[in-house]
């Protein structure tokens, strides 16, 4: 009997590969555990073959599973893009391109789309699951920045990280050591695990005296003296009232924009690329 395989029960098999659990795919799907379970079930059922690995109440993916599940995300991106040709025939392109961004980059130059603020941790996963096409990260260049097989990037831009100190701090030499011992504040996101990496490079553990999850909060904090931190200058357009210097050596960022092999055969998604590499060009 000839295979038939459902889009929505290979979403829930992609969703189980990056979530690992039957629990969490059914709140990202909106689903019961047990309704998720049944589907996998038919799923199996279609594919003819056994898909997971039944430890207990944990659940993993067969090798047939894995393979699967690698196939499913080219056959949805190759749905996705025929309905866009459908569509192409009757207009412009059209649907929903979604964009997954950290906050300055946001704030830069991403353009008016389906936005979800995410850190890069985040961003992978929410690719592999298919649930944004583009993702906007910084990569450090330390080896931190999580991949995929199957994930293709386009460079944006790049910014300097800046130390950021109150007003008539003397921070003239760039060597983070010389910041030992000040009091430290940070945003809890890449960005400090970042930092801290580096201050514990330069021979030193960064006393945290708070985590302030806003730029802006941020630099409240720092003008009224309350510590030090590092920014990227695409976070500094207002950063009146405090002192700004370079690093030594100087530190940058990339950012990159991320999206699934296949996903630019949907014509959105190829235009939104290239309006956002436009539109970082152009900051």
């Amino acid at each position: 009997m000839r295979t038939v395989l459902e889009p929505r029960r290979l979403r829930l098999l992609i969703q189980l590969e990056s979530l690992g659990t039957v629990r969490a795919v059914a709140v990202a799907a909106s689903m019961s555990p047990s309704a998720v379970s049944q589907q996998l079930a038919v799923l199996e059922r279609e594919s003819g073959t056994a898909l997971l690995e039944r430890h207990g109440r944990a659940v993993a993916l067969t090798d047939a599973g894995v393979a699967l599940a690698a196939h499913a995300r080219a056959i949805l991106e190759r749905i996705g893009a025929a309905e866009e040709d459908l569509r192409a025939l009757r207009d412009a392109p059209a649907g929903t391109v979604r964009i997954a961004s950290f906050t300055s980059a946001m704030r830069a130059f991403v353009i008016t789309v389906h936005l979800s603020e995410l850190e890069p941790d985040d961003c992978v996963p929410a690719l592999t699951r298919g649930e944004v096409d583009l993702a906007v990260v910084a990569d450090f260049g330390d080896g931190t920045l999580p991949g995929a097989p199957h994930l293709r990037s386009a460079a944006l831009a790049h910014d300097e990280l800046k130390a950021v100190l109150p007003p008539g701090h003397a921070f003239a030499s760039g060597h983070l050591e010389d910041l030992c011992d000040d009091p430290w504040l940070l945003d809890g996101t890449e960005l400090e695990r970042h930092i801290v990496r580096r201050c514990r490079r330069a021979g030193f553990e960064p006393r945290v005296a708070g985590r302030l999850f806003s730029h802006e909060a941020l630099l409240y904090a720092v003008r009224s003296g309350l510590g030090v931190t590092v920014l990227p200058t695409f976070a500094l357009d207002r950063a009146e009232g405090v002192v700004v210097r370079s690093l030594t050596p100087v530190a940058r960022r990339e950012l990159v924009v991320l999206h699934r092999e296949g996903a630019l055969d949907r014509r959105s998604v190829a235009l939104t690329l290239d309006v956002l590499v436009a539109a970082a060009r152009s900051v």
